[in-house]
């Protein structure tokens, strides 16, 4: 039986600028940031790294770009989850919320914000290695575990990251850790 897990950090995709009149979780996708979320979409697909699962903030942007990669990877409404916790959150909490996953989830992909998604990508492998994910950007590492409970950060066996900026293959980063 493979014991492999996947946990895909994406960053969401580019937002619209802060304004002071409308609430920061309400910011919406920019042009760019629709074309660059189904760019890295495609990529993923790919690569055959469809997940079983997306977990997403509750804020527009994130939402929109979880959206946006469902329909690109073809995955059912009912694999999409929003949960309040990642939204602004840390990488305790990004972490927290991978772990409480099921083993049948094999790959999980979490949707959120930066500085969290950033510095947990950072964490992934036993030799800290800085990750700065910039928008649609996403950090991907490869765990030996039977389930979530049982696997730390630390213990990625290899990460992947790409970035919708990367023209090509040589561009992005891949390493065995």
């Amino acid at each position: 039986m493979d014991s492999h897990r996947r946990l895909t950090l994406l960053r969401h995709a580019e937002a619209q600028a802060p304004d002071p009149h409308r609430e920061d979780r309400e910011r919406a996708l920019t042009r760019r940031g629709i074309r660059d979320a189904e760019v890295i979409a495609r990529r993923l697909l790919a690569r055959g790294w469809v997940a079983d699962l997306v977990v997403t903030s509750t804020a527009t942007r994130t939402r929109q770009t979880a959206d946006l990669l469902a329909r690109v990877l073809a995955l059912p409404r009912a694999r999409l989850v929003a949960d309040e916790r990642l939204y602004e959150a840390d990488p305790a909490t990004i972490w927290r919320v991978a772990c409480e996953r099921g083993a049948e989830v094999r790959h999980l992909l979490i949707c959120a914000h930066n500085p969290g998604s950033s510095e947990l990508a950072s964490r992934f492998g036993p030799v800290p290695q800085r990750r700065r994910l910039g928008t649609a950007a996403f950090a991907s590492a490869l765990f030996e575990a039977p389930d979530w409970a049982s696997v730390a950060p630390e213990e990625a066996i290899a990460c992947v990251c790409d970035d919708p900026a990367a023209e090509s293959p040589a561009d992005r980063r891949s390493a065995q850790l």
